[in-house]
């Protein structure tokens, strides 16, 4: 239980055979329940895995702030949608929600990245921008998917969702922007109406709600809620392994596929 109370019974697995972990029955005065960590290897609740020899799962907590109460964002407005000024070095502008969102918590929709429309399910063989897809245009981003070639690592605003959808000077955040964002603010994880999302503030002291949103693989949903992240898309390719692009959460500012469905928060200078 690490740290924790109550009893689970050692849970038998057949070698070579997926099963689901047993759900976490443990607790902590205080604490939420994150994940499982084995040797170092980080497993969610439920998670199917293959288990080869007896392993020890260590609960994982995080510190409840839940009860704490959530600022109250100071809002303004840019071409009709709302945004916090977080007091940020550079200046950039942050949107209250998430494309496709009604309210700060909202998870919103998800796009691929570089499309500007939603879909049932997202994966190489209807990703737009990909040799197979729906376009023949498969050279507009730098190396392409295929190794093709050109000089662009940057959204242009025709592919850019958060353009297209809000106008203005509405687009998506550029890598060094998150970056700026995670670095810059302060965080911790509350719940909005039941939605489990970060707060951020600024150095002003004005703060956002990221919602923990997940991704979507396929037709399935990933990681989103208390044991997920927020994936949040920004406008800059991975030119190391162009098959992928930057992406936010707040354990990490990584690369992923393109075709991967996530969401998206505008920004605006």
């Amino acid at each position: 239980s690490n740290g924790g109370e109550g009893v689970m019974k050692p849970q038998v697995f057949t070698e070579g055979q997926q099963q689901a972990l047993s759900k976490n029955a443990f607790t902590r005065e205080g604490y939420l329940f994150s994940e499982w960590n084995g040797d170092g290897v980080k497993y969610l609740d439920e998670q199917l895995i293959s288990v080869h020899s007896d392993m020890t799962l260590y609960a994982i907590w995080i510190q409840d702030t839940t009860q704490v109460e959530p600022p109250t964002p100071i809002y303004e407005q840019h071409n009709g949608h709302d945004y916090v000024d977080l007091g940020l070095p550079s200046g950039t502008k942050w949107a209250t929600c998430n494309v496709g969102a009604t309210t700060p918590e909202g998870y919103g929709d998800y796009y691929a990245w570089g499309e500007t429309t939603i879909k049932t399910y997202y994966e190489w063989s209807n990703y737009h921008h990909c040799n197979g897809g729906q376009s023949s245009d498969m050279t507009k981003y730098s190396y392409g998917y295929n190794g093709y070639t050109d000089n662009l690592s940057v959204l242009e605003a025709a592919d850019d969702v958060a353009y297209v959808a809000w106008g203005g000077n509405w687009r998506m955040p550029t890598m060094e922007e998150m970056n700026e964002l995670k670095n810059c603010c302060s965080t911790y994880i509350t719940s909005v109406n039941g939605i489990y999302c970060y707060i951020c503030t600024g150095p002003n002291g004005n703060s956002i709600f990221l919602p923990m949103a997940g991704y979507r693989d396929g037709r399935v949903l990933n990681s989103s809620g208390i044991h997920g992240e927020g994936y949040y898309w920004s406008s800059s390719l991975d030119v190391d392994q162009p098959n992928s692009a930057w992406y936010l959460t707040f354990r990490e500012m990584a690369g992923k596929y393109r075709y991967y469905g996530m969401t998206v928060r505008p920004v605006w200078k």
